[in-house]
């Protein structure tokens, strides 16, 4: 059922609790102070919007905090978990913050958005949280990963290739998708359905919002053998 945006308020963290909470994510005080200094963080750099074009207090919130926070609603997201084209940290820091038991690998080759995630690790005390600063491809990423995160960065098929060097049997991929995913989905299966099983797929509206997202998992059944061409050079989101 559509429910009625948020209403404007100004930022603070009083309303970014009270944000939170109407999306129905749960966070302790020193978690959401880690997500008010990470807020603020993002906003003091974002001179330019080379972090993020979001910037409205509201759409912040909604499009990048609980948008990340909540895929752990549905599956429960496994540990060591990589992100890869995190970009500013999305989805991995909130998640990061929400689920602190989780080990991280934050995935981004640009370097000022490397040296913002750096200052974000430091600046909110998150421990257990690598940045790889480098792009992810299947020659250069080989770190044993128990699940592969991804929002909106490209075909499947391509994120499957670049990350297969680190992942085993059992491993999962997980990914972040807007509705209109079903032809690239078929092509995925088409191309490595011996290779994985599709353990989720779920369709969801985020809260307050007429924001309709897709979450897929697969679990990986078959490793692919030897050495396989990266996929073809395209910019991370």
């Amino acid at each position: 059922m559509f429910r009625k945006p948020f209403p404007s308020a100004k930022p603070s963290i009083s309303q970014l609790k009270r944000k939170m909470q109407d999306a129905g994510i749960t966070i302790n005080d020193q978690q959401l102070d880690q997500l008010w200094r990470y807020h603020n963080l993002l906003r003091s750099r974002n001179q330019d919007r080379d972090l993020t074009r979001i910037v409205g207090f509201e759409s912040m919130v909604l499009k990048h905090y609980v948008d990340s926070m909540i895929v752990g609603k549905f599956y429960r997201l496994p540990s060591p978990l990589l992100d890869v084209g995190t970009g500013a940290g999305f989805p991995g820091i909130p998640i990061k913050i929400r689920y602190p038991h989780i080990e991280l690998v934050l995935a981004e080759p640009r370097p000022r958005r490397v040296q913002f995630l750096k200052d974000a690790i430091k600046e909110i005390a998150l421990t257990r949280v690598q940045v790889f600063e480098h792009r992810v491809v299947s020659r250069s990423f080989r770190k044993p990963m128990a699940g592969v995160i991804t929002r909106a960065l490209e075909t499947m098929d391509k994120t499957f290739l670049r990350c297969s060097a680190a992942v085993k049997a059992g491993s999962v991929f997980i990914f972040m998708k807007g509705p209109n995913v079903d032809e690239e989905l078929e092509a995925f299966e088409q191309r490595f359905g011996e290779n994985v099983k599709r353990l989720l797929d779920e369709a969801y509206t985020l809260p307050h919002s007429s924001l309709d997202r897709r979450l897929l998992v697969y679990e990986v059944v078959k490793t692919l053998e030897g050495d396989h061409a990266d996929p073809e050079d395209s910019e991370l989101l």
